[in-house]
């Protein structure tokens, strides 16, 4: 639930049980992003920083609607569950959950400390040493050499279909592109500081990496170790602690956040309750999606 509809969020996706299903590997990349383009192109999401991990992914993003958002997400997880279930032969669930949302707030502050946080996926696991060292798809090597697309392939499996029943035997690819914007707060600023920003903060990631292997006499996993996992395996520790509703730094904006969700919760529970006896002339807060309503079982005439 987004505090403010047309807003800055984090979004974010687990595999089931933290497998690494989305492990780097060319053919993953060029998939993954060939969804992830061909969902941005449908939904009109803005997209300011990403990274695909092997069993997460995390997203940055200023959506257009909650709607959309639902839209954007449901597509692309959908379709990456589809695609790389395909390539990897998992038949089972894909994802452990549904997507989460985060609403972050607009200020400058808290646009950064989430998009380094996004950065820094893959070090401070331990994984590789820089940001740009993460073999699989991220908008941090993009970012750094100041470019603002990425390209990947879709791949129409209803084209597909129709061909195998005319007893054809085609694929039908699609280059999708990736567009990247700028944070909201950097829109302003011209071209080479917005580059010096994302150089900055990838140098910044480096030390921070650097001096927590030196602390504590370790060395990253390194990629080539990572594109050997297999995508069916999964950690031996799986992190799964539940995940911040929002994101602000400043208390107060915290709390203000906190209550108003409160408050939007109380108001779509009130309406819920009101909808399932029978009001049907009853409103819902902004942003929200109204709960089915209960199943009228139908009888044959006596």
């Amino acid at each position: 639930m987004l505090e403010d509809p047309n807003g800055l969020v984090e979004l974010t996706s687990r595999t089931q049980h933290g497998r690494f299903l989305m492990c780097p590997s060319k053919e993953v990349n060029d998939l993954i992003l060939g969804v992830l383009g061909r969902a941005q192109a449908k939904y009109d999401v803005i997209l300011h920083a990403f990274t695909f991990l092997s069993n997460h992914l995390h997203l940055l993003a200023t959506v257009p609607s909650v709607e959309q958002m639902s839209l954007f997400m449901g597509f692309l997880n959908g379709n990456l569950a589809k695609e790389l279930g395909r390539l990897h032969d998992w038949r089972e669930k894909f994802w452990g959950r549904r997507y989460h949302s985060a609403s972050v707030k607009f200020t400058e502050y808290d646009q950064i400390n989430r998009f380094r946080y996004i950065l820094d996926n893959g070090c401070k696991e331990k994984l590789v040493a820089s940001p740009l060292e993460w073999p699989g798809v991220s908008s941090a090597s993009a970012l750094y050499h100041g470019e603002t697309t990425m390209e990947g392939t879709w791949y129409d499996r209803t084209a597909q279909y129709r061909a195998h029943l005319r007893g054809e035997d085609k694929r039908f690819p699609y280059t999708e592109t990736v567009h990247l914007t700028p944070l909201p707060f950097l829109q302003e600023r011209s071209v080479d500081e917005q580059r010096a920003f994302y150089v900055n903060a990838v140098k910044e990631i480096e030390a921070k990496t650097a001096q927590m292997h030196q602390d504590n006499d370790t060395t990253p996993m390194g990629a080539r170790s990572i594109r050997r996992q297999k995508p069916h395996d999964k950690p031996k520790a799986f992190k799964a602690s539940p995940a911040p509703m929002f994101h602000a730094a400043n208390p107060e904006d915290f709390w203000a956040m906190h209550n108003a969700r409160k408050a939007k919760v109380a108001a779509y529970r009130d309406a819920a309750k009101r909808l399932r006896r029978g009001d049907t002339d009853v409103r819902f807060p902004e942003g929200c999606f109204p709960p089915r309503l209960p199943f009228v079982e139908s009888r044959a005439p006596t």
